[in-house]
């Protein structure tokens, strides 16, 4: 084989990064959000805006994606409870060896030591440094654009880590808001600009997306009545906005989302209904980011 194509052995690079498309479901997410964040502004045609914009698509979708995946999906977590356990086993046995006080204190920091090297170093060597170099990253961001995004990013990473600790309603929820009402106001607020308008927006899009995430899992209940009473708000908050344009746009994506749920309650399936009413709900999110740029 030829060398060029041959691994090769890192010399000296200290962090490996390692980023792939994710296929989501929708295209509704922490990135939509945050241009739309970003649109709401009314500060995205200098250049300057054009960079805040990449960061904070790259900081709510890229890093505090990362944070919450790593979270939540991996066995690290699993594996320290069993370590846990092993430990007060491995540090409960009997230290009532020959020796001197001395030896004997030796010897139980040296079984210590060597419970560290073998159970939780490879652990912290692998989705721990991930988890901590993701916030770390995220908070530098952050300080890069305003005080006001850090106490977001705080605020976010704190609810991924509440969220794989709550039942799952409650922890969806958590994730709706990680992924839709805080990308929208980081984006907002690091472009200088922020109305509590735009927070009842994000809130409002926040609950239609969680109603999206209940009906793709098959668990439609109450959820799309929730997500259509959601819109309707939207509807009455772009005509209190002066946009009857934006709210006749909007309600005709409703009714089309309308028609498409007596097909949803036909063949009951929900993520094919997710994929089929995205578009309306992502042109409803730029609609409304643009009344307040308007």
């Amino acid at each position: 084989m030829d060398d060029s194509f041959s691994p090769r052995p890192v010399a000296g690079r200290l962090i490996a990064l390692d980023l792939r498309p994710t296929r989501p479901l929708t295209f509704l997410g922490p990135a939509w959000a945050a241009f739309c964040g970003a649109v709401a502004s009314g500060a995205l045609l200098s250049r300057q805006s054009l960079l805040v914009l990449i960061l904070a698509l790259l900081l709510c979708d890229v890093l505090l994606g990362a944070w919450r995946a790593l979270w939540l999906h991996a066995d690290w977590r699993t594996a320290i409870q069993r370590n846990a356990a092993g430990a007060r086993v491995w540090l409960s046995f009997s230290d009532d060896e020959t020796g001197s006080p001395l030896a004997r204190r030796w010897r139980r920091l040296a079984r210590r030591a060597d419970y560290v090297r073998r159970i939780l170093w490879p652990l912290i060597d692998s989705d721990i440094i991930a988890m901590l170099m993701a916030g770390l990253l995220a908070l530098t961001i952050a300080l890069v654009l305003g005080p006001a995004p850090v106490v977001l990013v705080a605020l976010a990473m704190t609810l991924g880590l509440v969220e794989g600790e709550t039942r799952a309603e409650i922890g969806t929820g958590l994730r709706a808001l990680v992924e839709v009402a805080i990308p929208w106001l980081i984006a907002q607020t690091a472009l200088g600009s922020f109305h509590w308008l735009a927070l009842v927006f994000a809130l409002l899009f926040t609950l239609v997306y969680r109603a999206l995430v209940a009906i793709a899992e098959r668990e439609p209940g109450r959820w799309i009545a929730l997500s259509n009473l959601a819109q309707l708000g939207v509807v009455l908050l772009l005509i209190f906005s002066n946009m009857p344009i934006g709210a006749a746009v909007v309600t005709l994506g409703l009714l089309a989302q309308v028609l498409w749920q007596i097909r949803h309650r036909l063949d009951r399936d929900g993520r094919a209904y997710a994929q089929r009413v995205q578009s309306y709900l992502l042109v409803a999110m730029l609609i409304a980011g643009i009344s307040l740029w308007l």
